[in-house]
């Protein structure tokens, strides 16, 4: 049946923009195929339990041979899953029955993926820009101020995807500006002006220190002796604020600056650059039409591109970039979809579909070369990006968690013999960067962001599964939604009774590093009301001391964030979560001991321990373990170090304390570092305090030789004289650090 609906699946796409019962049909058949995956993930479950726990306790003749003469019958779990099954084909057969209402066609032709295209450089080359740089650097470099403050405030204002952004990176690198100002920052502002929060960036960026005060009056004291007789300049990018009092109130802690400083600030409004602008407000035009050719040139034939040849894709490409309407990143997404695909066939496909005029048509619509950018990813990609619409415009998602994310969510093919998960997750994300769907953060190479406008259409593509909450928003949720993450600030209980109704909720997301305040009560009736289908539990920095044992209720769940919590004690019910891949205590001090029974999570993959774990429990039945943070030796574990033995795919850093408790080094020998070809950074530690026994020691670091992979190695508190004979040159050859 879902093999039926599949196969409308192509005509539906195309047609959905034009017709909002196709859109909605969609909509239905997603949450059915959701409905269908949680049951089969059920059945799965369940019968993983059987097998683990039978392995675990067999049980006594007297049981079996009565089993053997019992009649066979069906269970309350037989029972509940024969329903669900039927309701789920009842539901699919109403949708395909709908096709020739809907005028759908069975088998349209798929249209053609491009094929895996290289990671471009973010900003490498700007075209069409050159006499807006010039005019801004040259304000930017007058002293002389007309507003009667000492301060200049240059606006640049365009459209989403214009390249405002763009400009203003290129003026701010630009070698006269560099060498002009005294202090440089660069902040993005984003839709919430959060005075504090970007007065807080402002100063660590002029001082280079963390800022150690959460008193505004004192933050903005420090940063004008800071500013005091120094020439600056401030980039505020993507601002929406409209207040004058707002930005009058920021910019008071600014006084103090020389003349000439300069604040050069990007925005989509007109409103917000004449409430904020002294000098001259720079409108951003669209590319003129040889500026947008030479952009999609880079884009789609890269350093392939000959003039003289290719003369019929030149003529569609020019074509193509006409519909672009001069948007530098519209140029930009259909060069990269076209990069390196010959086949003219395919080039009118993209010009001739009539999706361009339909959302053309509509006011604030989705810009048509982006939505046809998304319809031309591949199905795994497709849900791979609508699913981070859960994170908030300009956030910064950090590349490691968004893959243990879609992971856990089961967007990444099993393990196969050529591949793991996490590695078919790192060619998605690269995958996503090259088309342009992600950038890289300005500030750190291992996070990512979504433009604004790849924002929206993620927000499109995934609003009726999808939800962010954060203060400003009214919490209205469907039964339907799945994925929802929530953004920093203190949540009355009513901004959750909604959750409620969302039975079938996938994930629960506190993002990183902003606090999140979720009363207990709601807490735990979560674990049970959303625990059949829960995925993804992510509740970093939580305001919680203690887990509940409904957790135990949350028995799909894949991925459990539990870091920078006062977190004392995980339940034993923990050691059910037979599906566990990622388990992260990072920063919870306050938790000494892990469950006995956690090596029964055998689907394990991702084990972030707290910092103060006294011994690391029975781990060996982890052989999917690909990340383990640190490993602590106890002499009192039974099997020791041969734990690590089984451990075959361990990789990145691998942390050991406690050699000191080695009895005998042939413990060390069954660790078999040798074979843990994918570790890179190995660290060995000694307790500081331990008594010295110079050939012991050596004997023991003799027995824990890495594999001639690693790339950086640290041994702390080794108190021996010699080091054993791996020490040496072909070791080291190999080592960067």
């Amino acid at each position: 049946m879902l093999c039926s609906a599949h196969a409308l699946l192509n005509d539906a796409e195309e047609k959905q923009l034009r017709n909002q019962e196709v859109r909605m049909w969609l909509i239905e058949l997603q949450d059915v195929i959701y409905q269908a995956d949680d049951l089969v993930d059920r059945i799965d479950y369940e019968a993983l339990r059987s097998k683990l726990e039978d392995d675990q306790s067999s049980s006594s003749s007297a049981s079996k041979v009565l089993m053997k003469f019992m009649p066979p019958f069906l269970s309350t779990f037989d029972k509940t899953v024969k329903l669900d099954s039927m309701e789920i084909l009842r539901k699919l057969k109403i949708l395909v029955d709908k096709k020739d209402v809907l005028g759908l066609r069975e088998g349209a032709q798929n249209k053609p993926w491009p094929r895996r295209l290289a990671r471009l450089v973010e900003h490498a080359d700007v075209y069409g820009r050159d006499a807006e740089k010039k005019i801004i650097v040259d304000q930017l470099l007058k002293d002389d101020v007309d507003s009667g403050s000492n301060i200049s405030v240059i606006s640049i204002v365009g459209m989403g995807g214009l390249g405002k952004t763009t400009l203003a990176q290129v003026v701010y690198e630009d070698d006269r500006v560099q060498k002009y100002f005294e202090l440089k920052v660069w902040i993005t502002v984003s839709d919430e002006f959060d005075i504090f929060r970007i007065t807080k960036e402002i100063f660590e960026g002029v001082t280079t220190n963390k800022c150690g005060t959460e008193n505004f009056d004192e933050l903005r004291r420090k940063l004008k002796e800071a500013l005091r007789g120094k020439k600056f300049l401030f980039v505020l990018d993507d601002v929406w604020n409209e207040s004058y009092s707002l930005w009058d109130t920021l910019k008071s802690s600014f006084e103090f600056g020389a003349n000439g400083s300069k604040i050069l600030v990007t925005t989509r409004s007109t409103i917000v650059a004449s409430t904020m602008a002294t000098g001259k407000v720079h409108h951003l035009q669209t590319l003129l039409n040889e500026d947008s050719w030479q952009l999609f040139v880079k884009y789609a034939f890269e350093n392939n591109f000959d003039q003289n040849s290719n003369k019929d894709l030149q003529a569609l490409g020019r074509k193509i970039v006409e519909k672009c309407k001069g948007l530098p990143l519209a140029i930009k997404s259909l060069g990269g979809l076209l990069r390196c695909e010959q086949n003219p066939k395919k080039w009118e496909d993209i010009l001739g579909s009539d999706t361009w005029e339909e959302l053309y048509k509509k006011e604030n619509s989705i810009l048509p070369a982006l939505w046809l950018s998304y319809r031309y990813l591949p199905p795994h990609l497709k849900q791979c990006f609508a699913y981070c619409s859960i994170f908030p415009q300009d956030y910064e998602f950090d590349r490691e968690v968004l893959i243990l994310l879609w992971m856990a969510e089961g967007f990444l093919p099993m393990d196969s013999k050529s591949k793991k998960m996490e590695e078919f997750g790192k060619e998605y994300l690269e995958d996503l960067l090259s088309r342009s769907f992600f950038q890289c953060s300005s500030k750190n190479a291992s996070f990512l962001q979504m433009h604004d406008l790849m924002h929206d259409l993620a927000m499109y593509v995934s609003k009726y599964f999808c939800f962010n909450l954060d203060l400003s928003t009214d919490f209205i949720i469907s039964p339907g939604t799945r994925h929802l993450s929530y953004k920093k600030g203190i949540y009355a209980i009513n901004k959750f009774t909604g959750l409620y109704e969302a039975k079938s909720l996938r994930t629960i997301l506190a993002l990183p590093f902003q606090q999140c305040y979720m009363q207990n009560v709601v807490l735990y009736d979560l674990m049970l009301t959303a625990g059949s289908c829960l995925r993804v539990l992510g509740l970093n920095e939580f305001s919680m001391k203690e887990l509940p044992d409904s957790i135990g209720n949350v028995k799909h769940l894949r991925y459990l964030d539990l870091s920078f919590t006062e977190i004392k004690k995980l339940p034993d019910a923990v050691c059910k979560l037979y599906y566990l891949q990622t388990l992260l205590l990072e920063c919870c001090t306050r938790l000494a001991t892990l469950p006995a029974k956690i090596g029964n999570l055998i689907n394990m993959r991702y084990l972030c321990t707290p910092p103060c774990l006294k011994e690391t429990p029975l781990i060996g039945n982890m052989t999917s373990l690909c990340k383990l943070s640190d490993f602590f030796f106890d002499k009192n574990i039974k099997s020791g170090m041969k734990q690590l033995q089984s451990l075959k795919n361990l990789c990145g850093t691998l942390h050991i304390y406690g050699l000191e408790n080695v009895a005998d080094c042939r413990d060390a020998l069954e660790a078999e570092l040798k074979n843990k070809m994918f570790v890179n950074k190995l660290i060995l530690r000694w307790g500081i305090n331990h008594a010295t026994n110079n050939s012991k020691e050596r004997e023991v670091l003799g027995q824990l030789e890495p594999h001639a992979n690693l790339k950086e190695l640290e041994i702390h508190n080794y108190k021996s004289a010699t080091f054993p004979d791996w020490f040496g040159s072909n070791l080291l050859s190999n080592m960067i650090q």
